[in-house]
């Protein structure tokens, strides 16, 4: 399995959300399109995603800003990432319709595979895959001290 784009880039989001201090400023899309060097455009459509699924909370205007809606704890990788891969199937039978659907054990072996992995996924948080090493990381950016310098 290879997580898609929209996946990456909103568990991105997220990491570096969760690793900015409540002191500074609102995260803007501006600034994860500079730090991360992705297209606005792509990082749009992930926010608007994010925000309309309650994941974090996007103001427009002047004070305005991202932030999660919740503490990182309550964040659960396998659901994050569940949602974000819109909960597509590994293989479609259907289209195009496969001579063998009814007759082949594949498709119920690779739905139960992701099952297990979203499983698995779900026993972290976004607070456990932002840990120390990216915390530090992440933490230079808001800095912007070069990473050599925090090491």
């Amino acid at each position: 399995m290879k997580l898609n784009q929209f996946t990456d880039y909103g568990l991105r989001i997220l990491m570096y959300m969760s690793q900015k201090p409540d002191h500074l400023p609102a995260t803007t899309i501006t600034e994860l399109a500079d730090r991360f060097g992705i297209s606005r455009n792509h990082l749009v459509k992930v926010v608007q995603f994010l925000s309309n699924n309650q994941i974090i909370d996007a103001q427009r205007g002047r004070g305005g800003g991202l932030k999660l809606y919740s503490s990182v704890e309550t964040y659960r990788i396998g659901k994050l990432v569940r949602l974000l891969e819109n909960d597509e199937d590994l293989i479609n039978c259907q289209s195009p319709l496969c001579i063998l659907a009814g007759n082949c054990g594949l498709k119920s072996i690779l739905d139960g595979a992701m099952e297990e992995l979203y499983k698995y996924l779900d026993q972290y948080t976004l607070e456990d895959i932002s840990k120390p090493a990216v915390s530090k990381t992440l933490e230079s950016l808001f800095l912007n001290i070069p990473d050599q310098q925090i090491f």
